[in-house]
């Protein structure tokens, strides 16, 4: 299973009133400012969809390394405040020529789950669009409590607040609406609840 070792030991972050250098909520420039400034280099004016092919010309991101992105992410989270989201966007770049690294995304949006329509994800090949999805993880957040902090074309990544006293359970239907997570990945549902327990995150991915 394509786990990116480092998002392992990214932290959740807020504050309590994030604030710009005006004393107001930060916008969308002001947050891409500081994402620059963690970063050490230039945001781009766009996030990229479908495997960084297209342009999402409402979002900003930059290209770090694997190892700095959930820094990064965890920082910008702490200081953005309510109206924007943070989260690592595509991490297997398809365009001509690739971009070669971790893209961090920073946009507007209301809640977790506008980063999958920021990142346009979906499991095209299961016949589930991106509201498909959205629905599904409002329900685990709803009995578990999540925290999606990894979206792209094709796969997504969250933390459980708490794991789910019934794990096989869980797990069972976790492989149902995600099988290539079993089939293509760790092989059986009871290795499955052994990663989910041990890493306390859920790796979805389909091909």
């Amino acid at each position: 299973m394509r786990y990116l070792s480092a998002l392992a030991t990214m932290l959740i972050g807020c504050s309590a009133n994030p604030v710009s250098d005006t004393g107001k909520p930060m916008n969308l420039e002001e947050a891409s400012a500081r994402l620059a400034k963690l970063a050490g280099r230039p945001v781009r004016p766009f996030a990229t969809t479908d495997f960084g092919r297209e342009k999402n010309l409402a979002a900003r991101s930059v290209i770090v390394t694997e190892v700095d992105a959930p820094r990064i992410v965890d920082e910008l989270r702490r200081e953005i405040g309510p109206g924007l989201i943070a989260f690592v966007g595509c991490t297997r770049s398809l365009a001509n020529p690739p971009a070669n690294g971790c893209e961090i995304v920073i946009a507007i949006g209301e809640d977790q789950f506008d980063t999958l329509r920021v990142a346009q994800s979906d499991a095209a090949n299961y016949d589930m669009a991106t509201e498909d999805l959205v629905r599904k993880l409002q329900t685990y957040n709803s009995k578990y409590g999540i925290d999606i902090f990894h979206a792209e074309t094709d796969t997504i990544e969250f933390r459980l607040r708490s794991v789910p006293m019934d794990l096989p359970a869980f797990c069972k239907d976790l492989y149902e609406f995600c099988p290539d997570i079993v089939d293509q990945g760790v092989g059986t549902v009871e290795a499955l609840e052994k990663e989910v327990a041990k890493s306390g995150k859920v790796y979805l991915w389909w091909d």
